[in-house]
Order: structure tokens, then C-alpha cells, then sequence
């Protein structure tokens, strides 16, 4: 068998492989292999994923909504992309790299995930939100300042496709949930992870999104009223999370209205405050 010349792969293979390697590659290796490879990387396709970490540890389910793997002590201990001992040089670096990547893609984005400590500028969210008409799935770093938070509320109207949204601040939360419910149809994917998931967004989630399919709340606390709130309300639950969390008790009622869903994970949920 002759040796394979991976410089004739046709172009539409190497874009499909090249869109799943993740943009570090994208960027520091894949361009230095050949010119046909560079070329390729020009193509926006292989820029609709992207993965501002590492070591994500995403893990998907059948339409994959990529989902943070947490630890319980550190819900967010990931490698950060960028390792610089001077924390302006790495949020300006990452500001870049953002634009850069968002600009390779052409407008077809439909995944943006970030570290977790990520640290993002005012106005980003705002930017990619003109840019990102198409974005999907929205992963947010554990900290967002006030104003930024309520950047991620105002442009939940451009985002009509959008399935999936991770936060994890109560900041602006009811408000973007509102305007998930008026703007984005498809959506069926929330992952919250704050230390207290209080009476009013519990309501909002119950009311505004019923026909959600996967709702992940582990690690914080939600009063066991609340939490059946939310079990009346959104009856079409498929994957409900709220293991490791304070305040409840699965007794017997809250059994019962989550039998019908599939995945009910409860463990090390317990009353003490």
C-alpha cells in the first residue's frame, strides 16, 4: 500500500476534521503542517465551536450540549488557555483571541464555552452578540461583573437559535430567563450553578421555561417549595441535576413528581443549611 499524501484529502473532509480539533490547534499547529492545511483553516466551518479552554471535560448527550464537569469542593478547577503571570495581559489576550476567532468564523458561531475564570471586558458579550446571530450554546465564566451580567440579558434577543446557556450568577438571571422565554424557541438547556437558587427564579424557571428538557442546579441550595415549583411547572424534563444541593430532601412527593423524568440525579442532596 503507498504511503497516503494527506495533502490531497479533498478540502470539505480536512474542513469537517479540522472544526472538531479545537482552536488552539486551529491556531498554533494545524496552519505549520502544509499550505493546503492553512487554507483550510481559513474556511469559517472549522470556526463554529469554540472552546476557550484546554481541558474543557465536556461531555454531550445525543444532541450534544456540552456539559462542565464539576467538582464538588471546586466547581471550577480547569487548566486556564492562557497561563500569564500578569492578569490584564491575560484577560487583553483573551479579548483577541475572542475577536480572532469570531472573525475566522464569518458569522456562523454556534457554540461560544469559556473557562471558568475567565475574566471578560465590558462589552464583550455585546460584541460577540452582533456577531454570533447563530450561537447555540453559551458557556459563561464563573464570574461576571453587574453590567456584564445584564450584557448577557440584553443579547439573548439576538441569539433566536439559541438551546443551551450556563451561569452562574443570580445577577440579571430572572430577566435573561424572560427574554430566553419571548426570544428563543429551541431552547432547552439550563445549567445554573450559584450558591442559592432564590423564590424568584425558581418561579421564573417554572413559569417561562415549561418545556424545558435539562435543568442542572447542582451544588447549590433550593428550598424544597422551590423545587417543586419547578417540577409542577416544567413537566417535560428529561435530565434533572440537583445533586450536592442544600434545602431539600427527595421525600416522597417530589419522588413522585419527578417520576416520569429519565435522569433524576439527587445524590448528596440533604437539609442541613
Amino acid at each position: 500500500m503507498g504511503r497516503r499524501d494527506w495533502n490531497q484529502l479533498p478540502v470539505h473532509c480536512l474542513v469537517e476534521i479540522l472544526g472538531k480539533v479545537g482552536i488552539e490547534s486551529l491556531v498554533e499547529t494545524i496552519p505549520l503542517v502544509c499550505k493546503s492545511w492553512y487554507e483550510a483553516t481559513l474556511y469559517p466551518q472549522c470556526w463554529q465551536q469554540l472552546v476557550f479552554t484546554k481541558s474543557p471535560c465536556l461531555r454531550s448527550s445525543k444532541r450534544p450540549i456540552p456539559r462542565l464537569k464539576l467538582d464538588k469542593d471546586s466547581c471550577f478547577d480547569f487548566n486556564i488557555v492562557v497561563s500569564l503571570d500578569n492578569t490584564n495581559n491575560a484577560d487583553d489576550y483573551l479579548e483577541k483571541f475572542v475577536q480572532f476567532a469570531i472573525g475566522r468564523s464569518n458569522g456562523l458561531v454556534t457554540e461560544v464555552v469559556f473557562h471558568p475564570k475567565s475574566r471578560l471586558k465590558e462589552g464583550q458579550i455585546a460584541w460577540i452578540a452582533q456577531r454570533c446571530p447563530s450561537l447555540k450554546l453559551l458557556v459563561l465564566p464563573s464570574y461576571l461583573s453587574y453590567v456584564i451580567n445584564f450584557e448577557v440579558s440584553n443579547s439573548i434577543c439576538n441569539w433566536k437559535d439559541l438551546e443551551g446557556l450556563q451561569v452562574a450568577s443570580l445577577i440579571g438571571l430572572k430577566k435573561t430567563i424572560i427574554n430566553i422565554s419571548k426570544n428563543c424557541k429551541n431552547f432547552n438547556h439550563l445549567s445554573v450553578f450559584v450558591p442559592r437558587i432564590d423564590e424568584d427564579v425558581a418561579f421564573a424557571i417554572a413559569s417561562q421555561l415549561p418545556n424545558i428538557k435539562t435543568l442542572d442546579l447542582r451544588f447549590s441550595k433550593i428550598e424544597r417549595n422551590d423545587l417543586i415549583v419547578i417540577l409542577k411547572g416544567c413537566q417535560k424534563l428529561e435530565h434533572l441535576d440537583v445533586s450536592e444541593c442544600k434545602g431539600i430532601s427527595c421525600d416522597d412527593e417530589i419522588l413522585n413528581l419527578a417520576r416520569s423524568i429519565r435522569v433524576f440525579r439527587h445524590e448528596g442532596s440533604s437539609l442541613s443549611k
